[in-house]
């Protein structure tokens, strides 16, 4: 009957569930099948396995008894009435599964978080009856919203073992600038935005929007800033999130002085000295390090964002938050529209017509970069099938999911790229609704006083040198506990603490043990990377002193 809860049907090998015209096991034998699955499914170490449906429970102490060491079993079920069933027959209480009732893969997600991400290497779905047919689509989202989050949790450690030195020793640097430069939170405009990401499809939407340039602001990703300046467009506002000194080529040969430049605070500091006097900063966690909370406690943290691992997102985000009225989209594909990779006058672009021989053609090299990535096929913005691959497609998640709140204000222009699943419009369209739009230049200051002012109150430098003082101090007493700890082969909680407040020194370290467990090898490579921030921070905290004596004088 229509509305009528699961039941249970009783026979001699044991019960097994009927709802909807399905039954959850076999009615013949429904505890022997579920057994014999759980038994057949192949578990290697330091594997998460995903049963959907919990049905009756039955088959999960079995995979419980198989198990690898470092694995655990993380079951979701998306009916109410199954899970009262499930509860009713009773389920195995051990500390490696968990079960979550829920409809929602972010809450599932939430659930592996709170288990602890990096304890798995991969997920395995392990269906021990037959209940998630009632719901197969749901249990695929949550099975990829748990595979994404393990891909993008390794993908995170192994950019900080290659990069997570760099970024710390960005920060540091950055401190220096930080007294002449501005905080994004402090801009604003009441202009409409359009932001420029460096994609193929830049290339049809620039040259119906630039007679309209004076009808709204315009924010650049770095790497779009040659392919404007090839079309004699000048940004408000550029947006630099980029590690390395690589993206100095974005601003080489021309660069034009007046745009804004907005940097994350661990961002390269060559390309942020670029524009002394035009800069402002904000920030973003990288990795939850706690100096990230003395440099809050401190109150010389620029904005903090959210960690959005692309310069397009980034800017997207930043973009809602200068303005009141509506953002636009361009160039941000996140795909390989006709096998493209960036928009004509681009770095990536100009490099490619460098390179291109009579044996290597223009394209090949952006042929073969394709064809060394795992592809993915997704829906393009016109319904056909287009190339992207794992990275560009969690970036389009991504600010997918950081635009939710304000998808009203946010539009998509052109028509190539993958769909982003937010409110599209042609170009022409686009044009057409900018027109309507006043006139005005660019940003102003947002909030009390001038921006010379809020620099001065925000980023002392003064205040930014007793920072430094007080880390300096802080890695001298971490470096010494940590060689004394591997030496005595004793770690006390003292210790401990102490090599977790400089967690920024080892954060690149490939391994992340507890310091309380830490062997002697980590300690002392703790102690060396301690002493050497240690260093840099007294080199930077002189600097600074330095400045501050040049200043008066």
């Amino acid at each position: 009957m229509p509305g009528e809860g699961p039941r249970l049907l009783n026979g001699e090998r044991g019960s097994t569930l009927l709802w909807r015209d399905l039954a959850f096991y076999p009615p013949s034998d429904p505890v022997s099948s579920a057994r014999r699955k759980a038994r057949g499914f192949p578990i290697s170490s330091r594997t998460l396995v995903f049963v959907p449906s919990i049905g009756l429970g039955y088959g999960l102490a079995e995979l419980l008894g198989r198990l690898p060491e470092q694995c655990a079993v993380v079951c979701a079920e998306v009916f109410p009435e199954v899970m009262a069933e499930a509860i009713r027959v009773g389920l195995p209480r051990d500390p490696r599964i968990v079960v979550v009732r829920t409809e929602d893969p972010e809450a599932l997600v939430a659930a592996v978080r709170a288990m602890g991400v990096g304890r798995f290497r991969r997920v395995v779905e392990a269906p021990l009856c037959a209940g998630y047919r009632l719901a197969r689509q749901t249990y695929e989202r949550m099975r990829q919203a748990i595979a994404q989050e393990l891909a993008g949790y390794w993908r995170n450690r192994l950019t900080l073992t290659a990069l997570g030195s760099r970024m710390v020793c960005n920060l540091l640097d950055n401190l220096t600038l930080l007294p002449e430069a501005g905080d994004i939170g402090d801009l604003g405009t009441e202009l409409p935005v359009v932001v420029v990401g460096a994609g193929p499809s830049l290339d049809s939407t620039l040259e119906p929007l630039a007679p309209l340039r004076d009808r709204f602001a315009l924010v650049a990703v770095d790497t779009a800033v040659p392919a404007l300046a090839a079309r004699s467009i000048v940004p408000d506002l550029i947006v630099a999130l980029e590690a390395q000194a690589s993206n100095l080529q974005d601003f080489i040969p021309a660069r034009d002085p007046a745009p804004l430049l907005a940097c994350e605070l661990a961002s390269h500091p060559s390309v942020a000295r670029l524009y002394r006097g035009r800069l402002l900063f904000f920030s973003s966690a990288f990795a939850p390090l706690p100096i990230f909370d003395r440099l809050a406690g401190a109150g010389i943290l620029p904005t903090p964002i959210p960690g959005l691992g692309s310069v397009g997102v980034c800017a997207a985000y930043l973009a809602l938050r200068l303005t009141r009225g509506d953002v636009y989209l361009t160039g941000l594909d996140f795909s390989f529209p006709g096998g493209r990779t960036h928009a004509r006058g681009t770095p990536y672009h100009l490099a490619m017509l460098h390179r291109c021989e009579r044996v290597k053609p223009i394209g090949q090299l952006a042929y073969q970069a394709m064809a060394a990535r795992d592809r993915i096929h997704v829906r393009g913005k016109d319904g056909a099938s287009l190339q992207t691959d794992g990275v560009l497609r969690s970036y389009r998640d991504t600010l997918r999911r950081e635009t939710a709140a304000e998808a009203r204000r946010i539009i998509d222009i052109g028509d190539v790229g993958m769909d982003l699943d937010l409110r599209a419009v042609s170009v022409t369209e686009a044009a057409g609704r900018l027109k309507k739009s006043a006139r005005g230049s660019g940003f102003g200051v947002s909030g009390r006083g001038s921006a010379d002012a809020s620099r001065r109150e925000r980023f002392d430098g003064r205040r930014i040198q007793e920072f430094l003082r007080a880390e300096r101090d802080l890695l001298v007493r971490a470096s010494e506990a940590a060689r004394q700890a591997a030496s005595n082969r004793i770690v006390d909680p003292a210790c401990a603490e102490l090599i977790r407040a400089v967690q920024h020194a080892w954060v690149h370290f490939p391994d992340d043990p507890d310091p309380a467990e830490a062997g002697p090898s980590f300690l002392a490579r703790a102690s060396v990377a301690s002493g050497y921030y240690a260093n840099r921070a007294d080199r930077l905290c002189s600097l600074l002193g330095g400045l501050e004596d040049g200043q008066e004088g």
